[in-house]
């Protein structure tokens, strides 16, 4: 009877996590769509910015973003990491992107993708409490290794928005050599 009894709690106790990160993908959803729609509105009052292909790879990677929601994870960033960290082409995309972003002209979409990845990170926080733990004991950590760890946490939220999976980067970047 107490095997039935923690069989059934842990299905419970599984059930009210998959739920509890529904409503998380639905509440972090309505997050990028204000997001989206800044961005657009932005467009709307600087018409030039509409045809800049650094517009159209934050629009486009935020709707993709939106519809990968629900299934981004720790896992999944891990699984985009061990995928791409040694693809050039998204490095390049990125150096193409990062001289965009020095261009007076960008700095408010640059500003838009900075809250972008901000809200990923919360998401992920709200998600994983593991991630929480990290970052706490981080505060207790000597220097060098704190700051390792947020440059890998940045550059992981980073890869969400640059990854062929979740971004158009790949597609709107110029090509470089």
């Amino acid at each position: 009877m107490l095997i039935i009894v923690a069989f059934l709690l842990a299905l419970w106790l599984e059930y009210v996590r998959r739920q509890r990160n529904e409503v998380l993908a639905v509440e972090y959803k309505y997050r990028f769509f204000a997001l989206r729609d800044e961005l657009r509105e932005y467009a709307m009052e600087n018409p030039e910015v509409a045809r800049n292909w650094v517009f159209q790879y934050l629009d486009s990677t935020m709707a993709k973003t939106i519809k990968a929601l629900p299934t981004i994870s720790i896992w999944y960033i891990l699984g985009l990491w061990l995928t791409h960290r040694n693809d050039n082409r998204i490095e390049r995309a990125r150096k193409s992107l990062e001289r965009e972003y020095l261009k007076s002209k960008n700095q408010k979409i640059k500003e838009v993708e900075e809250k972008c990845i901000e809200a990923l990170s919360a998401f992920m926080l709200s998600r994983h409490i593991l991630l929480v733990v990290v970052s706490v004991s981080a505060l207790v950590l000597p220097a060098a290794i704190t700051a390792a760890i947020r440059e890998v946490k940045k550059r992981s939220l980073e890869l969400v928005v640059e990854s062929p999976e979740t971004s158009t980067l790949h597609m709107f970047a110029p090509a470089t050599s």
